[in-house]
């Protein structure tokens, strides 16, 4: 039995809490950063553009990856209706990652794949008009607000970092890549990149 004492110590709970801090950095941690270079060499991921990422900036900023996964599960009708099941490798370049918990609307894993992108600007616009029960809320006003690209350099700056392989070039480009481009757009080119990089892996 442990004593009073014992369960109310605070250096035994600062102990015990290092203790499974440690384990858990072990464990789940470096493995991870030992194998960085075999997870890369067998990754079809690839590194989202300028516009891409202020739409993913976008996609965030809206709340998107609340209602909706990026997650495909290694579940049969989840793959039978979303595609194959996601891999470790599909996401070493996602800062942060966007899997998500919560499916009010759809898993968006493949979504790329699935649409034109006049059927994302429609449905980003007016989401009954393409899906008459569709709970999601309408997004016009972002295709009336333009995007400076002022915080882009930094942003790709900060993922090259990261270990996202920008070439200096492509980061010195990519204001003017992304300056005049209105927010629903940089959103719908984020949206037309989901699964594009994995098109060509059709495991089941």
């Amino acid at each position: 039995m442990l004593s009073k004492d014992f369960t109310q110590s605070l250096v035994i709970l600062i102990v015990a809490t290092v203790v499974v801090a440690s384990f858990s950095i072990v464990v789940l941690i470096v493995p991870n950063l030992v194998r960085t270079d075999e997870i890369r060499a067998n990754s079809l991921a690839k590194p989202l553009t300028a516009i891409e990422v202020s739409g993913r900036d976008v996609y965030i900023s809206e709340g998107c990856h609340v209602c909706h996964t990026q997650m495909v599960r290694n579940i049969d009708p989840e793959v039978k209706r979303d595609g194959r099941a996601n891999k470790e490798a599909d996401d070493i370049y996602e800062f942060p990652n966007l899997w998500g918990s919560k499916r009010t609307g759809p898993d968006l894993t493949n979504l790329g794949r699935k649409y034109s992108e006049q059927w994302q600007r429609i449905h980003l616009i007016n989401p009954r008009q393409v899906v008459p029960t569709s709970l999601m809320p309408a997004y016009p006003w972002l295709f009336e607000q333009v995007l400076t690209g002022d915080e882009i350099e930094a942003k790709m700056r900060a993922l090259q970092t990261l270990g996202v392989p920008y070439s200096d070039n492509e980061i010195e480009r990519a204001r003017l890549a992304v300056r005049g481009v209105s927010k629903g757009e940089a959103l719908v080119q984020y949206l037309q990149s989901l699964g594009q990089d994995t098109a060509s892996d059709q495991e089941r």
